[in-house]
């Protein structure tokens, strides 16, 4: 995030003008902040500072007192942190000639601001890649999953490109998940989305809490759910409602950075639902397990075989 980016930014947050996206973002770049003994990078007047100190504060598990204490220090070391952070706003980069691509490794989670304002909310084991022209020419790709909230701009669309299909929005906010295991499925929160699939050159339009959904090589299969759902991730919370055993693995496999195997494929077949909020990795699989009377055992701490429960 650049300098004029991230005070155009903290000054919505501190008059409560932002989006949830901001919010989001903002809360989680002075919690970051925090956790690396960090102060805040940029100048802003005492008014300015307090009021949006008292409204971060009161949204994120943090002394108050060791919040206000580290931006009370020296001008001189928050020079160094514009030199540390205005480079990348939570993700890292990796720079090809013309080309940035940032990366969300598995178990974790990042929040990207994009040079036009756009916000990506980035799941783990995925990435994104653009031109470094991006402000010109809105298009990116994407491999594993993400949550946009697009700026406005009816004179330049915002491209969402993946294997199998390529999304265009002039404004809108929508998820993608595009693992290369998997289904690949696109939900649209806010405003419309154009979506076109590659294999036939087809186009279709969604809207609000409207899905497209593509299983294997089956043909593409349009729902409406409730988006919010499938944004889930985004506030750690896994959602499964009717979800097969073997998506559920995947799913644990990229949050948790563990290996899951069963020992009959037929398994990977079973339906279950569930609502998981920021829950340990062995209370899930052990529900999972009492559910659909399954045995779970750990191989070693990454790895896990998943079998059918051995009647007595």
């Amino acid at each position: 995030m650049q300098k004029d980016e991230f005070i155009k930014l903290s000054k919505k947050y501190s008059e409560n003008k932002c989006s949830w996206g901001e919010k989001r973002a903002v809360e989680e770049f002075f919690k970051k902040l925090q956790d690396n003994g960090q102060v805040i990078p940029y100048n802003f007047s005492d008014e300015k500072r307090y009021s949006l100190l008292k409204r971060i504060n009161s949204k994120i598990d943090k002394p108050k007192n060791r919040l206000f204490h580290l931006y009370s220090r020296t001008q001189k070391i928050a020079a160094i942190a514009i030199t540390l952070l205005g480079i990348a706003f939570l993700a890292n980069y990796i720079i090809i000639p013309g080309t940035i691509t940032q990366v969300a490794a598995k178990g974790e989670k990042k929040t990207i601001l994009l040079p036009d304002g756009s916000l990506v909310f980035l799941n783990s084991n995925s990435r994104i890649s653009y031109s470094k022209n991006f402000k010109n020419k809105r298009e990116l790709e994407l491999t594993g999953e993400a949550f946009f909230e697009v700026k406005k701009n009816p004179k330049k669309p915002f491209l969402v490109e993946t294997e199998k299909i390529k999304t265009k929005v002039l404004g809108t906010s929508f998820n993608i998940k595009a693992y290369k295991k998997g289904q690949t499925r696109v939900s649209v929160n806010t405003g419309k989305v154009e979506v076109e699939l590659k294999e036939i050159s087809e186009k279709i339009i969604l809207i609000k809490n409207q899905q497209i959904n593509f299983i294997n090589d089956t043909e593409p299969l349009l729902t409406k759910d409730n988006s919010e759902d499938f944004i889930a991730w985004t506030k750690n919370t896994i959602v499964l409602k009717n979800t097969s055993l073997g998506e559920a693995a995947n799913i644990l496999e990229n949050w948790y950075d563990i290996e899951i195997n069963f020992t009959d494929k037929h398994l990977r077949e079973q339906k279950i639902s569930g609502k998981f909020k920021d829950e340990k990795l062995i209370n899930i699989l052990e529900s999972i397990s009492i559910v659909k009377q399954l045995e779970i055992e750990f191989l070693t701490e990454k790895q896990i075989l998943i079998r059918e429960k051995q009647q007595e």
